[in-house]
């Protein structure tokens, strides 16, 4: 089922929203329809956020933050919390919200402009069952979240929703957001939808054409990339096989829509999984797509990128796309289903992080967030995505801030105990014209209990928590690299 013709049947209930914000409303309705996400649908939601728009007063960045578009802000939090017996700080919950709120009174002032909506991206991607509670590592926090919303809500932002795809609302409820977000009514947009053709012309936006060697254009979800949107991009500080820190640039992934978002597949598949996916992929991405991935792949190779073809698995065997004759083989085999699957038996996951580098890279740049947030009160060393309990919850009490997410990240993986200047994505950012990733060139302070801003005059101030990568998962559960 795609979803019920709500509208057609709730003409009294939207006299009433019109008279409504979002949050009173949403706090007394039940969910109305049912998106293949099985949650709150991306036309319903930006139904309730249109007509909560009168009564909406944009927020602002706070102006000192503003002002230096290149600078990172960090703010040290105080949650005081144990592991419970399946390893979460369960305990943390309300500190959690309380530090929300609590910071995001340092970052966000109210605005002077007023209607418009406020779209929080946190990262809520899969949690496997031992990962099933609300202070789980893997999650930005929903804690923080709602914190962050009351907040939004004291300045006249009730207009507010957070959202992420691809992970439908099971996984999510099972995860604890729900647990969180239901007693404060905060909107959560289910936008995992199972196929591409799921999504109604009205639920999405494009974006202008991307500079970008594998976009072309970009559809997101609505409101995003509304012209009245303010984007928050709140992420979680942990690691991934692919992007090796996860962190803000990654978190926006979650902002494509299904068939698009996802950018970890590997480089030689993008026209393949756009075609399982049912989208046109001339729309999406750029013709020479693979060819262009392949070439920046070779000039990173040369340029001696750290482990760049040392794991099979992840990054899938070149010397073998060699031999079989490269891309003019693969083009003449990619219509033969047989062929075609022979091919890319043998050469693996080809391409896959150099594809998801200027995914993730040229995306986050597209999007242009108001502001970029690390939530690492806690943090996960090892990776996100095992299916089986490789991860380790860590409490890190920092969250750090800026208005760019390439720098931002930086300082986020020198925290995690890798170098950014080593770590593919902050790099290639720098190479690319985006941002700094050489710690030691970023303008860094500190935003004090007391709301003053100092700025960091030595870097050693900075405590790094290492949180590694579980690069042999199964195989050497116990091992974390660091770049």
């Amino acid at each position: 089922m795609k979803r019920r013709n709500f509208l057609t049947r709730s003409g009294s209930a939207a006299a009433g929203l019109a008279a409504s914000t979002t949050y009173e409303f949403f706090a007394n309705n039940p969910v109305m329809a049912f998106p293949t996400s099985k949650g709150t649908g991306v036309e319903e939601a930006n139904y309730y956020l249109e007509s909560g728009k009168e009564k909406n007063i944009m927020p602002e960045v706070r102006p000192e933050i503003l002002n230096n578009p290149r600078a990172v802000f960090l703010i040290e939090t105080n949650v005081d919390a144990r592991k419970d017996k399946t390893g979460h700080y369960t305990e943390a919950v309300d500190q959690l919200r309380s530090e929300g709120q609590r910071i995001a009174r340092m970052l966000f002032v109210r605005g002077a402009k007023k209607g418009g909506t406020t779209f929080i991206k946190p990262n809520f991607t899969g949690v496997p069952e031992h990962k099933f509670n609300r202070t789980n590592g893997v999650y930005t926090s929903p804690d923080f979240v709602v914190g962050v919303i009351e907040h939004l809500r004291e300045i006249g932002n009730g207009n507010v929703a957070c959202g992420d795809n691809p992970i439908d609302a099971v996984n999510h409820r099972q995860g604890g957001v729900y647990d969180a977000f239901d007693p404060y009514g905060v909107l959560m947009i289910e936008a995992g939808y199972e196929q591409f053709e799921h999504y109604n012309k009205n639920e999405l936006n494009w974006s202008d054409p991307v500079k970008s060697p594998v976009w072309n254009r970009i559809p997101y979800f609505k409101p995003i990339l509304d012209d009245d949107n303010f984007l928050i991009n709140i992420a979680t500080l942990k690691c991934h096989l692919t992007a090796l820190t996860t962190l803000t640039v990654k978190n926006l992934q979650g902002c494509a829509v299904r068939g698009f978002g996802q950018f970890c597949w590997p480089g030689i598949q993008l026209e393949l999984q756009s075609e399982t996916a049912g989208i046109d992929f001339n729309r999406g991405f750029q013709k020479n797509a693979i060819q262009n991935v392949e070439a920046l792949f070779l000039k990173h190779k040369a340029a001696g990128f750290k482990r760049w073809e040392a794991n099979t698995a992840q990054s899938g065997d070149y010397t073998k796309y060699n031999e079989l004759g490269g891309y003019e083989t693969y083009r003449k085999v990619k219509n033969d289903v047989d062929a075609r699957r022979d091919f890319l038996k043998q050469v693996g996951s080809l391409f896959r992080q150099e594809s998801w580098i200027h995914r993730g890279l040229d995306n986050a740049a597209t999007l242009k967030p108001k502001l970029n947030i690390i939530e690492g009160i806690i943090g996960l060393d090892g990776n996100e995505h095992g299916w089986w309990n490789i991860g380790d919850d860590q409490l890190i009490n920092i969250v750090i801030a800026g208005c760019s997410p390439f720098e931002v990240d930086a300082v986020g993986t020198y925290i995690m105990g890798h170098d950014p200047d080593e770590i593919w994505y902050t790099r290639v950012a720098k190479e690319k014209g985006l941002g700094e990733c050489d710690i030691n060139k970023i303008d860094i302070y500190w935003i004090r209990v007391n709301g003053n801003i100092e700025p960091v005059k030595n870097i050693d101030e900075i405590k790094r928590h290492p949180l590694g990568v579980n690069w042999a998962r199964s195989d050497n559960p116990e091992e974390r690299l660091f770049w």
